[in-house]
């Protein structure tokens, strides 16, 4: 099947008069964006979900914060800023260089942050230390989380829009 002007459609597009009218394309930046969310983000975080309703199904009586509070958040927030520093290397050119210069350095810094915190709250000594605070622990794994899906999600908009 060919177009009015006699070429071929490309693969998925709909032949028009005036050429192809494809609504959703295989390069399209929010689309891209959406799959890292989903494939990404929502991966990451399933097995804390699933712990959390394996416990919710043993009627344990552990917290949300509780089963948080152990860094795995932080583990998280590592591997998503260690993926969104390679992606940002890969970028040979970039339109926006000192956004992604920032967003990179960021990442960096969020990266080791959330690695030495984690370090942290696995310590052999940390379980069983009355002074380790738990409920801070898992708040601010909770607020590490929140900063590194707003920078590695720029990062991630930031090249997916200049490709």
């Amino acid at each position: 099947m060919t177009t009015a002007e006699g070429e071929a459609p490309p693969a998925g597009g709909v032949p028009t008069t005036t050429g192809t009218a494809n609504p959703v394309s295989a390069h399209d930046p929010w689309m891209k964006v959406l799959h890292w969310a989903f494939f990404s983000v929502i991966f990451a975080v399933l097995p804390i979900a699933a712990g959390y309703l394996i416990d919710a199904t043993r009627q344990g009586d552990r917290s949300f914060s509780d089963l948080i509070s152990h860094g795995e958040l932080y583990i998280v927030s590592a591997g998503l800023t260690a993926a969104a520093v390679g992606q940002s290397f890969m970028k040979r050119s970039s339109k926006h260089r000192f956004l992604h210069a920032i967003l990179t350095f960021t990442n960096i810094g969020l990266f080791f942050l959330t690695s030495f915190l984690y370090a942290d709250a696995v310590a052999p000594n940390a379980a069983n230390d009355p002074e380790v605070r738990r409920d801070v622990m898992a708040e601010l794994s909770l607020w590490f989380f929140a900063i590194t899906l707003i920078t590695t999600g720029a990062s991630t908009v930031l090249a997916e829009v200049e490709e």
